[in-house]
C-alpha cells in the first residue's frame, strides 16, 4: 500500500511512465499504450532486487553466508522500525508496483470494453499484470509476513482508506492470489471450465520478449502454496510448469532436468533455458547502462586499485592475475560462505560438481560456480600474461585451509568499477523440482520425495537417496535446497517458512555482529515506522515493540 505522503512521489514517477492515476481516465485508449503501462509495472521490481541490500537480507543473514563486519545492517540483521534496511524498499516498490498493477488491470478491462482492444489481447495483458503482482505480494509477504491487501485502482477518493489498510493474513493473501494465478493461468479442466491459460504455456526465454509469463506465474503460485502449506496446489501448478520445462507430464524428472547444464546457471549467462526468472541487467560501451550492485561483494578481494610498474591496471584477485575478470573493476570487502556451507554441506573432497569451477587437480567441472578455492590464472609478476597456471588464492591452499570466495557464479567478467551487467536468477526449474519433493514428502509421498530430489542431486553427480530414513530424508531435501540455490534469493525465506531461521543462522553463521543483533522476531522486518505513522495507527511491529 503506497500511504498518504508517498502519493506525491509516486504519481511523479508514474506521470513519467504514462501510468498515474491522474491520466488514466484520459490514457490507454489503445493496445500499444496499455502494453506501454503493463511495461511501467516492471521497474519496481528492480529496484528491490538490483543492489545488494535485498542479497543481504535473504542470503547473507543466513546459514550459507556471513558478511564479517556490521557496516552492512541488512547482513547482520541490525535492522528496527526506525531503521528498516531494505525493508524500507521492499515496502515502498512493493507497494508502488501493486498500485500500478491494479490501475492497468482496470485499464486494459475499460479499453476492452470501448472496444480498443480485443479480448484476447486484454486477457493475455491483465495475465501478465495479474503475474506482477502477485510477485510483489509473495515478495512482501515473505518479508514482512501480514501486510495490507488491495486490489483495486488507488483514486481520489479511496485513498485515504486504502492508506489505512491494516495488516491482514499473508495465508489468506496467498490463497487468494494463488485461485488468481490458476483462473489466469492454467488450461480449462472439466472441473474448472472457466480457467483461460491467457498466456502461452512456454519457458520464459523461449522467445525474445524477456517478459513474466505462464511459467513465472505458475512458479509463484507453487511458492506461495508451500507457505501456505497447500501440498495439493503445489502438485497441480508445477504439474503444468512440468509439462513446460520438462517436455510433457510424466517424463521422468532426472531426465528432463539433465537437459540443463549446471554451467548455464551462473549469473553472467543470461536467458538460459532452465531460468524461470532472471533479473536482466546490461552494460554497454555506448549504450544505456541498466546494471546491478550485487558482483563486487562477491567477487575475490582485489590485491590494487592502481597501475602496476608496467601501465597496466591491477588484475589481481587475492594473489591470482584473473583475464576474465579483467583490470577495471572495483571490489568491497566479500561475502564468504559460512564453514557450515564449505565444510559440512559441500566438503572438500565431495562429488558435488555445484562446488567449484575446477576440482582439486585442475579439472574444468560441468558447475554452477558456488564456491572459489583456485583459478586458471597468472602469476602475478607474469606481467606478459604467457602462461595460465591452476592456482589457489592466498588466502587458501591445496590442503583447503581457509575460507573459499563465493565463486563465478556471482562474478562479472569483465566488470568496469562496479556496474554489474550480469543477469540474477531468481526462479529455475530445479527449484520447482525441490519444492515437489518437498511438498510430496509433506503429504507421505516418499518415493517421489526421493524422485525429485534425486532428480537434483543426479544432475550435480551426487548418489541417490531412498526414502527408508523419512527423517534424514526431510534435512536432505532441505540441504539440497541449500547447495542448488545458493544464493538465489530464497534461503533466508525457506527457513523461515519451516520455522528454524534463528536457531539454524546463530549455529551456523560465522558472523560475530549478527550474533549480536539477530533475534527470533526479526524472522520478518519491520513495517518501516514512517508507514505506520502515516497509517494513523492502523499498522503496527508488535513483535518489535514487545
Amino acid at each position: 500500500m503506497v500511504l498518504l505522503p508517498l502519493f506525491a512521489a509516486v504519481s511523479c514517477s508514474l506521470d513519467e511512465n504514462n501510468t498515474s492515476y491522474a491520466t488514466a481516465d484520459t490514457y490507454y485508449k489503445s493496445y500499444d499504450e496499455c502494453r506501454t503501462g503493463v511495461n511501467g509495472c516492471y521497474s519496481p521490481l528492480r529496484n528491490i532486487y538490483s543492489g545488494h541490500s535485498f542479497f543481504c537480507m535473504t542470503e547473507v543473514a543466513t546459514d550459507v553466508m556471513y558478511y564479517a563486519y556490521d557496516g552492512l545492517y541488512d547482513a547482520v540483521c541490525d535492522i528496527s522500525p526506525v531503521r528498516a534496511g531494505i525493508g524500507k524498499t521492499v515496502w515502498q516498490q512493493g507497494y508502488m508496483g501493486i498500485m500500478r498493477c491494479n490501475e492497468m488491470y482496470e485499464c486494459i478491462e475499460r479499453a476492452f470494453d470501448d472496444g480498443l482492444v480485443t479480448r484476447s489481447q486484454a486477457d493475455a495483458l491483465i495475465a501478465e499484470v495479474v503475474v506482477l503482482r502477485a510477485f510483489y505480494y509473495y515478495v512482501l509477504t515473505c518479508t514482512f509476513g501480514d501486510v495490507p491487501r488491495y486490489f483495486e485502482r488507488v483514486t481520489e477518493q479511496n485513498r485515504a482508506e486504502i492508506a489505512r489498510l491494516p495488516r491482514m493474513s499473508a495465508d489468506e493473501t496467498r490463497s487468494i492470489i494463488i485461485d488468481e494465478l490458476k483462473l489466469w493461468l492454467m488450461p480449462a479442466t472439466e472441473e474448472h471450465p472457466e480457467r483461460k491459460c491467457a498466456l502461452p504455456l512456454e519457458r520464459t526465454y523461449d522467445n525474445d520478449a524477456h517478459l513474466v509469463g505462464s511459467a513465472v506465474g505458475l512458479m509463484l503460485a507453487g511458492k506461495m502454496a508451500m507457505w501456505n502449506r497447500q501440498w495439493e496446489d503445489v502438485v497441480e501448478v508445477y504439474g503444468v510448469l512440468e509439462g513446460i520445462y520438462g517436455f510433457g507430464a510424466g517424463v521422468d524428472p532426472e531426465a528432463a532436468l539433465a537437459q540443463y547444464p549446471l554451467s548455464d546457471v551462473p549469473f553472467g549467462k543470461k536467458y538460459t533455458r532452465e531460468s524461470i526468472f532472471e533479473l536482466s541487467n546490461d552494460a554497454q560501451d555506448y549504450g544505456q547502462q541498466v546494471t546491478g550492485a550485487l558482483a563486487p561483494w562477491c567477487t575475490p578481494a582485489k590485491s590494487a586499485t592502481g597501475e602496476t610498474d608496467d601501465g597496466r591496471k591491477s588484475d589481481i584477485y587475492n594473489g591470482i592475475s584473473i583475464p576474465e575478470l579483467g583490470d577495471n573493476a572495483r571490489t568491497y570487502t566479500s561475502v564468504r560462505p559460512t564453514p557450515y556451507y564449505y565444510q559440512d554441506l559441500m566438503p572438500r573432497g565431495s562429488k558435488d560438481k555445484r562446488r567449484a569451477k575446477y576440482d582439486e587437480s585442475g579439472a574444468e567441472l560441468d558447475s554452477s560456480g558456488n564456491m572459489a578455492w583456485s583459478w586458471w590464472g597468472y602469476d602475478i609478476d607474469d606481467t606478459a600474461h604467457e602462461n595460465l597456471k591452476f592456482k589457489y588464492f592466498s588466502t587458501v591452499n591445496s590442503a583447503f585451509t581457509g575460507t573459499p570466495w563465493l565463486g563465478n557464479k556471482f562474478w562479472c567478467f569483465g566488470m568496469n568499477n562496479t556496474r554489474d551487467s550480469n543477469n540474477y536468477k531468481i526462479f529455475r526449474y530445479a527449484g520447482a523440482l525441490l519444492n515437489l519433493s518437498e511438498a510430496y514428502y509433506e503429504m507421505g509421498d516418499y518415493v517421489k520425495a526421493c524422485q525429485y530430489l534425486n532428480a537434483v542431486r543426479s544432475r550435480a553427480g551426487l548418489d541417490a537417496i531412498d526414502s527408508s530414513d523419512t527423517r534424514y530424508l526431510l534435512s536432505e531435501i532441505r540441504n539440497e535446497y541449500a547447495r542448488e540455490l545458493f544464493g538465489e534469493y530464497h534461503r533466508k525465506f525457506d527457513l523461515v517458512r519451516w520455522g528454524i531461521w534463528y536457531e539454524q543462522t546463530r549455529n551456523c553463521t560465522a558472523s560475530t555482529p549478527l550474533l549480536t543483533y539477530i533475534r527470533p522476531y526479526k524472522k520478518f522486518y519491520p513495517i518501516p515506522a514512517e508507514q505506520v505513522t502515516y497509517s494513523g495507527g492502523a499498522l503496527n511491529n508488535d513483535d518489535y515493540n514487545e
